[in-house]
């Protein structure tokens, strides 16, 4: 029986190819729409979806997939076989995303500055999807960044206290206390 989370290695891997392409046509769309935002403001947009991106991680990771009992089960599996191919469907990662940042920044602050912030979103989730592909499936230099990044989300997953939520920053662990140096 195929454990649920556990993906096929094209529908893993798909996510590197379709989110940076997505990206790209929301930033297109931001600035081609019939009242577009122009540059200044879809690189704003955009740096507050990929900052908005690092909170979302960190409250994910440590209250849904560290918090209700269904949730920590599944995420219990990466945990246990970190190398495995786990995460989530595309359908379920892009419908999030979509509900969770294009409609309800749409609905504030109109199409162009929703489409602008849910790209820097998602290719903050991508950037994300890659640093922790990397921690759990490459060598790494030592001393190097991927390397204390590496070490970081070692103490995430082995230690004693849960810890170290954040992969791409551990800016969020610091602000809430849940950074665990070594």
């Amino acid at each position: 029986m195929r454990k649920p989370m556990r993906v096929k290695k094209f529908l893993y891997f798909a996510d590197f190819a379709f989110y940076p392409l997505a990206s790209v046509a929301l930033v297109a769309a931001a600035l081609l729409l019939k009242e577009p935002l122009g540059w200044d403001g879809a690189a704003i947009g955009f740096a507050c979806g990929l900052a908005l991106w690092t909170l979302a991680e960190y409250l994910i990771h440590r209250f849904a997939l560290h918090g209700p009992a269904y949730l920590a089960a599944l995420h219990d599996m990466h945990h246990s076989d970190p190398r495995a191919l786990v995460g989530s469907p595309l359908w379920l990662s892009l419908g999030s995303i979509l509900c969770g940042s294009l409609l309800p920044v749409w609905l504030l602050t109109g199409l162009a500055t929703a489409c602008a912030v849910t790209a820097g979103l998602m290719l903050g989730y991508i950037y994300f999807s890659l640093l922790h592909h990397i921690v759990h499936h490459h060598p790494t230099k030592r001393g190097g960044y991927l390397w204390r990044l590496k070490r970081r989300h070692a103490r995430h997953h082995y230690g004693k206290t849960p810890c170290n939520f954040g992969v791409v920053t551990s800016m969020w662990d610091r602000v809430f206390g849940t950074f665990c140096s070594e």
